[in-house]
């Protein structure tokens, strides 16, 4: 088995999206699984599978020259801007991925931990978050059992949907800061000071860990390390 790697550059919103939702329903139980890496443009807002757009400041988003799109997966709201983001589709259950979302968590987030280290970024994995926080319409502003963090701030958000034993998981590995305009995109009541500030203080961006401005050619880069990273920690030869 190999491990069929999409490195697809950047594209907008509704694309992006269409792109994983289609690889999700095309995949089958014991097809070879698939890394797809890619980037946004324009920049996108994302939302959750449950959330609703009322939510959001639909007339600020377009004037920003920003794409609003739902996601195939849950979770909350993403600005896609400054990242690399990775999708992987896949088995469960299976040898390879675990029987459990937990497990699929836990495998691919040993590739994501892989690649940072390869960066030099010493990461781990939040222990949870409080039930006030899940309740919130902003994804970066707390972080899940599962997600990647740096010196306790988040780097990698992540969600996954399954269906049919076969699961679709994408995440955003911030890069830069733009991702901090998030809480200015709320619509109405939804949008606080204290939203902006406590984006500011609970997350990190490969930016500022390494301390060099990450452009798209350097997350081209980083893509390619990734994938590698990807199939040592699958075991799986790649295939471009």
């Amino acid at each position: 088995m190999r491990l069929r790697v999409y490195l697809d550059g950047a594209h907008p919103g509704a694309w992006n999206m269409a792109r994983d939702a289609e690889l999700l329903a095309s995949h089958r139980p014991g097809d070879e699984p698939i890394l797809r890496l890619y980037r946004w443009q324009p920049a996108a807002v994302t939302i959750g599978h449950n959330q609703q757009f009322s939510d959001f400041a639909e007339q600020a988003i377009a004037d920003k020259g920003y794409d609003l799109v739902r996601r195939p997966t849950g979770g909350r709201a993403i600005l896609h801007a400054d990242e690399l983001t990775y999708a992987v589709i896949g088995s469960s259950p299976s040898p390879l991925f675990g029987d459990t979302l937990h497990g699929t968590y836990m495998k691919i987030n040993e590739a994501l931990l892989a690649f940072l280290g390869r960066l030099d970024v010493d990461a781990n994995l939040s222990a949870g978050e409080s039930r006030e926080s899940a309740r919130g319409l902003v994804c970066f502003r707390s972080a899940g059992q599962h997600e990647v963090k740096v010196r306790g701030r988040k780097l990698i958000g992540s969600a996954q949907r399954r269906t049919g034993g076969v699961f679709l998981q994408h995440g955003s590995i911030l890069a830069g800061p733009r991702h901090l305009g998030l809480p200015d995109l709320l619509g109405g009541e939804h949008a606080t000071a204290a939203d902006a500030e406590a984006l500011a203080a609970v997350t990190t961006d490969l930016g500022q860990l390494l301390g060099r401005e990450q452009t798209p050619a350097i997350l081209d880069k980083h893509a390619r390390l990734l994938a590698e990273s990807f199939g040592q920690a699958l075991g799986l030869e790649l295939q471009y």
